[in-house]
């Protein structure tokens, strides 16, 4: 346990005056004059007698107490006044589970997705404490929503994806179920054509790449894909299922890289349960699934081969009959037992003044018993009446201001700190190949930025933490959560992309998804504040402008945007090939800060720019101590927290300076009383 102090100055200023003030009570000290002492002669017999020799001991151990008491009372005193505590990390803990919606999209089981879906938002908004995630596949895979706790950006999600099914439904039955061909279509239904197309696209253009060489639903590595999407999967145990919604009609034109029963297994081995659901026509009926459930073009061993893969994860499935509601969804997820798990983690400092505080007291009792032993022992009325009455008073005050530093009383105060748990945070990254530039302050410029995000995270305990990072394209890595463990996967597997694939940088690309993030947090209440941290070189590489970011603005409440790298450029090494060579001239590729585009951003959003070229405490410090009053202020406002002030550190300063007057007095005249 390692203790710090709140007044570390107050240790040295304390101390230099305790000396200083001993050096000029000594100097000053009053010496008896004994010139007209009656002097007597042959005392030695006298001295050897032993009520002499006992009464002196007594005396020389009661001094020595005495002395004993005063240091004690002064060093306990001292670090009392410069206020002691510990520095925790609290980790909230909680049951908690890891719940996948894995989703086939391919046409041939998109028309009974949509009830299950919406059944799905329900299951959602009946969560507590659980993480969702969201995999989409067809020929290819995406994770269309990381595994997260912010339910609102799950729900607003689950809308889209509704309305994806919506619009897949009307496009059939308006359109493909209709029309030959696309000529066809009367011209006054192409716009609503247009339209829907553009919806579906939006959703079909992630999850069918490669379709022609392919085909269509790859259904083992859809689920083998959704199964390695959930974070930590082997480093961290956590209870996690997936649902796992598909008609098992693979459409491929090769053999598949993973089968179902293989994707299954490694669901075995690594604990995932599969609940499998065969979506149907969405027609309810009773009883569970048996192989003889199955729809008209279906083959039955398809389902059958469903059936047994769900089931052999300890999963269970459910057929095209069956009645798969939102509460016989909660019911297989509470079947399932939960682990406990980490989230928020919060510093929190304790004041620990126990130890000395006892150490004043039994000080201030050696004190109080040593003086009162010499008072009666030399007569109540014998010696100076003053002496008497200055060490009764100076006694009295050490006294009661032990007994109140004893106390600790407290008094509610709106600079108490309280952990900022209503901020939203998103970290947006910029991922281009430049961002893996020598440059940086810590490394590379992604180096640097690894340990901004974590120091900013420390700093801001209990909020929730969003992380988007942007090079060809934009992905939301983790929507809004608590839980630091996501947070620290995320940045450990930023890795450089594909050189041989990338399409140059642009900011622009980050645009979206920053719009969705900040949406997603707006919904959440008015006592809710969103802080964006842009992370960057603003290099711009492939030709396109840069876009105004100012319609975000009123959604942005403070924040940085922090540029990363020089002017005069960094090297970039691409992983067991190199430094990246500039093709027009072969040499080695420099890149460099463009803070021009930096700062437009910034003023867009109403933020400001931070050069990353100094120490973090100097650059950000202020930044986030003005966050932090930020979120005092609506949480005190709102009425949702209240924070207690320490005051018996002034308590205790006082006591020293009692004691202090007393030391003076000690050794200026050899005793107080």
């Amino acid at each position: 346990m390692v203790v710090s102090y709140h007044n570390p100055g107050i240790l040295i200023i304390g101390g230099l005056a305790a000396a200083i003030l001993s050096f000029i009570a000594f100097r000053l000290r009053v010496r008896k004059d004994d010139r007209d002492a009656l002097r007597v002669a042959n005392t030695r017999r006298l001295k050897e007698l032993p009520l002499y020799r006992s009464t002196l001991i007594k005396i020389r151990i009661l001094r020595i107490l005495a002395a004993a008491g005063l240091i004690l009372s002064l060093v306990a005193a001292l670090f009392l006044t410069a206020r002691p505590y510990r520095r925790e990390t609290v980790k909230d803990t909680v049951n908690r589970r890891d719940i996948f919606l894995c989703i086939d999209l391919s046409s041939s089981s998109s028309r009974g997705v949509q009830a299950l879906v919406e059944d799905f938002k329900e299951v959602v908004s009946s969560l507590d404490g659980d993480r969702i995630g969201i995999s989409l596949f067809n020929t290819s895979s995406i994770q269309y929503v990381p595994m997260t706790d912010d339910y609102d950006f799950v729900q607003g999600r689950l809308d889209e994806l509704a309305a994806y099914f919506a619009a897949a439904e009307e496009f059939a039955t308006n359109y493909a179920d209709k029309y030959d061909s696309v000529y066809d279509i009367p011209e006054s239904e192409r716009e609503r054509y247009d339209e829907l197309n553009g919806i579906l696209a939006a959703f079909d253009e992630g999850v069918t790449a490669g379709y022609e060489l392919k085909g269509t639903s790859a259904i083992g590595e859809g689920l083998a894909s959704c199964l390695f999407s959930f974070p930590e999967l082997v480093s961290e145990k956590r209870t996690r299922v997936i649902f796992f919604i598909t008609d098992n009609h693979p459409e491929l034109l090769d053999d598949p890289l993973v089968t179902l029963e293989e994707a299954a297994e490694m669901c075995r081995f690594d604990n995932v349960s599969v609940i499998g659901i065969y979506p149907g026509s969405g027609a309810p009926a009773g009883g569970q699934a048996s192989g003889e459930s199955q729809a008209a073009g279906t083959p039955e061993d398809e389902i059958r081969q469903l059936q047994a893969a769900a089931e052999s994860t300890g999963g269970r499935f459910y057929g095209s009959g069956d009645s798969v509601t939102a509460q016989e969804m909660l019911s297989d997820i509470d079947a399932l037992e939960s682990k406990d798990t980490t989230t928020a983690t919060a510093n929190v400092d304790t004041d620990m003044p126990e130890f000395w505080t006892y150490l004043l007291i039994a000080g201030v009792v050696l004190l109080t018993g040593t003086t009162a032993f010499f008072v009666l022992k030399r007569g109540i009325r014998k010696g100076r009446t003053s002496r008497k009455v200055t060490a009764a008073v100076l006694l009295l005050l050490m006294i009661a201001g032990t007994a109140v530093v004893f106390i600790r009383p407290m008094y509610l105060s709106p600079s108490a700190e309280i952990m900022t748990s209503n901020l939203d945070v998103t970290f947006v990254v910029d991922t281009t190949i430049s961002m893996w530039a020598d440059d940086g302050t810590a490394g590379t410029r992604i180096d640097s930025v690894k340990k901004d995000i974590r120091e900013i995270v420390g700093a801001l305990p209990g909020s929730n933490f969003s992380l988007i990072r942007f090079d060809n394209g934009a992905q939301i890595m983790i929507p809004y959560t608590q839980d630091l463990s996501a947070m620290e996967y995320v940045l450990d597997n930023l890795n450089m992309p594909d050189y041989a694939t990338a399409k140059g940088s642009s900011l622009n690309t980050a645009y979206e998804a920053i719009h969705s993030m900040l949406e997603s947090a707006s919904r959440k209440g008015e006592n809710r504040r969103s802080v964006v941290f842009l992370f960057s070189d603003g290099e711009t590489t492939d030709g396109s402008t840069l876009k105004s970011f100012s319609e975000l603005n009123s959604l942005v409440h403070n924040g940085a945007v922090l540029g990363y790298g020089t002017e005069r450029g960094g090297r970039m090494k691409y992983p067991g090939k190199g430094y990246i060579k500039d093709v027009s001239t072969g040499k080695v590729a420099l890149s460099h800060l463009d803070e021009a585009s930096l700062r437009q951003i910034a003023n867009d959003l109403g933020l400001s720019y931070v050069h990353r070229n100094e120490d973090f405490s100097g650059s950000l410090g202020s930044r986030l101590q003005n966050i932090r009053r930020m979120s005092r202020e609506v949480a005190l406002r709102a009425g949702d927290r209240t924070g207690f002030q320490e005051t018996y550190h002034y308590f205790a300063g006082g006591v020293f300076a009692v004691l202090l007057v007393w030391l003076f007095l000690t050794i200026n005249r050899g005793g107080v009383a």
